[in-house]
């Protein structure tokens, strides 16, 4: 009888291990499964916001709000980069093995001086900001497609989707409203995707801290402050609410007008404007010099109307990193060196 006992003990412990083997493999095959589905990596949920803009046949412009959960690869190996901020901020977290391509445009003619590592061939070509190569890109095949307002097209949007069909398309850039918060939103966001949040919430606390130092330099002045941007002999202003709004809604700089357009262009203004404002700062961006062209800045504002504005007798006139604010803002490390300059302008 006893033994008995002792084989029905060894033949039940016989079939839980059968048992246990059968749902281990049961597992691992579902793993497997699983795994093949998201191409053997890991994904991340993140929010995709942002605005499609497009031109009707008339020029008006018509918006599409796109607001959705997303599934992106922790730490992606192969990423096209069309946001220079973001790419900033990819480098900054020691990613830059990551990126496969960004657009240079001709000779690397668009590309800030804080991004001169990308000029190496290492990194493909995709055109410029404006108008990609879409046959680069499915040549290249990116896991991650990160673009900007300047590609938030549906014509483009959806070339992307035919020449990268597996590539998530992910908006990355901070808009006007909110602007700081935005910048710190999408940092921790590519922290999180590349695992390394710990290191994005130290950029973001560098990032407080010249925020506070600024804003504090600029309440410490009195000046009103005009910002002029410069394009082929025009010049037009931004104001509060706009493109570069941050300045007077987040660092607190006094405008010397209330009621400038908030359109992406800005406000076309004349000398005349300048005078009767009579800014005791102008801080001046030559977009010409930052897309290739003509510098333009420096001589449109050596003109005999604004001779007697405050900021040109006291020579309070900044000539501002065209290519970092013109092309490259919204990244961490860019908008600390917009204030870094801000900064090196009210020391001076």
């Amino acid at each position: 009888m006893k033994k008995f006992y002792l084989l029905f003990t060894v033949m039940v412990l016989m079939v839980l291990a059968a048992c246990g083997n059968t749902e281990s493999a049961s597992e691992n095959a579902e793993s497997e499964s699983e795994a093949a589905e998201t191409g053997g990596s890991e994904t991340i949920e993140v929010e995709n916001q942002f605005t499609i803009s497009d031109e009707s046949a008339e020029g008006e412009e018509a918006s599409e709000e796109v607001s959705e959960t997303v599934g992106v690869p922790v730490n992606p190996e192969k990423v096209a980069v069309f946001d220079y901020g973001a790419l900033s901020t990819i480098h900054e977290l020691g990613e830059s093995d990551s990126v496969v391509g960004l657009p240079k445009g001709q000779s690397s003619s668009t590309l800030p001086d804080e991004l001169e590592e990308f000029q190496g061939e290492e990194y493909a070509n995709l055109g410029t900001l404006k108008d990609p190569d879409f046959e680069k890109v499915a040549e290249l095949q990116p896991e991650v497609i990160m673009i900007s307002g300047r590609q938030a097209t549906s014509a483009i949007i959806s070339e992307f989707e035919k020449a990268a069909p597996d590539a998530q398309v992910l908006y990355v850039a901070p808009s006007n409203e909110n602007y700081f918060e935005e910048v710190k939103h999408y940092t921790q966001m590519l922290g999180d995707i590349y695992d390394k949040s710990s290191e994005a919430e130290a950029l973001i606390a560098d990032f407080d801290s010249k925020i506070e130092e600024v804003k504090q330099k600029v309440a410490d002045t009195d000046e009103t402050m005009l910002f002029v941007m410069a394009n082929e002999g025009e010049l037009s202003a931004h104001g509060p609410g706009g493109r570069y709004g941050f300045l007077f809604d987040d660092l607190g700089f006094e405008p010397v007008d209330e009621e400038i357009s908030t359109t992406r262009h800005g406000q076309a203004i004349s000398y005349e404007y300048i005078n009767d404002r009579n800014p005791g700062i102008i801080l001046a961006l030559d977009r010409g010099s930052a897309i290739g062209g003509e510098s333009s800045s420096s001589t449109v504002l050596d003109n005999n109307v604004i001779q007697d504005v405050d900021a040109i007798k006291n020579d309070r006139i900044v000539d501002l990193d065209a290519k970092l604010w013109y092309l490259a803002s919204g990244g961490v490390m860019t908008t600390i060196g917009q204030l870094e300059e801000i900064e090196q302008a009210l020391e001076q």
